[in-house]
């Protein structure tokens, strides 16, 4: 029986478009045996979410970060000359990810905020336990990532949405940019929460950010691999994904 994707909804024009995540259970993490993996994706360990969140359909664009831009008189992050419209934002840190979050909750009501790493994982899989979503292997049909063997045509973004979405119907989880949680930077799983919240200990100098980018080789951009730097640090392929309770 396949799964019908979920119908996607926005809070009001110029919003993201949100999708709700059904509750649910996963193994986050990735085994010894999967190609790429590294150290900090050890122990795999059953995570538990039990209630429904939504998140983002696509990470952020620059047409709906812009609109906060406008408003508040925040300085405009670089478009590196790639264009703004539907490209995600890039050269956005951590916190003006979460400026943007509660500047949404305070024009909307809703309780907008960064997602949890778990939830991300949890989303990003949609059910699947391979390194991407869709099964073991990654083609340039399937993500905007780093393809080795043609580097001088990969340079930059591409519109959100140019590739399938997954089972929950996200799209470009698997590269175009990485993309910010809440987390603190632990270097293993080691005593993370198992119920889905966000890991508010370790390295908090350091956030955790996910998918994996337009400039990142197939190992970089599973499912279960993991990034981190200053919250204050902006980088042409770093964006992020907005989520809020329902």
């Amino acid at each position: 029986m396949t799964r019908a994707t979920p119908a996607a909804f926005r809070d009001g024009d110029g919003l993201p478009e949100l999708v709700v995540i059904p509750p649910g259970r996963f193994l986050m993490g990735s085994p010894d045996e999967e190609a790429g993996h590294e150290d900090s994706e050890y122990p795999v360990r059953e995570v538990i979410l039990a209630r429904p969140f939504a998140l983002g359909r696509f990470p952020v664009t620059f047409a709906e970060f812009d609109h906060f831009i406008a408003a508040t008189r925040a300085p405009a992050p670089s478009d590196e000359g790639w264009g703004r419209g539907d490209r995600p934002a890039v050269n956005v840190t951590w916190h003006e990810a979460r400026d943007y979050a509660a500047w949404l909750a305070a024009w909307t009501g809703r309780a907008y905020r960064l997602p949890t790493e778990a939830e991300w994982e949890y989303a990003a899989r949609a059910g699947a336990t391979t390194a991407y979503p869709w099964g073991a292997d990654l083609r340039p049909g399937d993500a905007r990532y780093l393809v080795e063997e043609e580097p001088s045509e990969q340079a930059g973004t591409v519109p959100v949405g140019c590739f399938p979405p997954n089972a929950f119907g996200l799209h470009d989880v698997i590269g175009n940019v990485w993309e910010w949680v809440e987390d603190c930077w632990n270097e293993f799983y080691v005593g993370a929460p198992l119920d889905g919240s966000a890991w508010l200990t370790g390295d908090c100098g350091r956030r955790v950010l996910r998918g994996g980018s337009w400039r990142d080789v197939p190992r970089q951009v599973r499912a279960a691999a993991r990034n981190r730097n200053a919250p204050d640090f902006r980088c042409d392929d770093y964006g992020f994904r907005i989520a809020r309770e329902v």
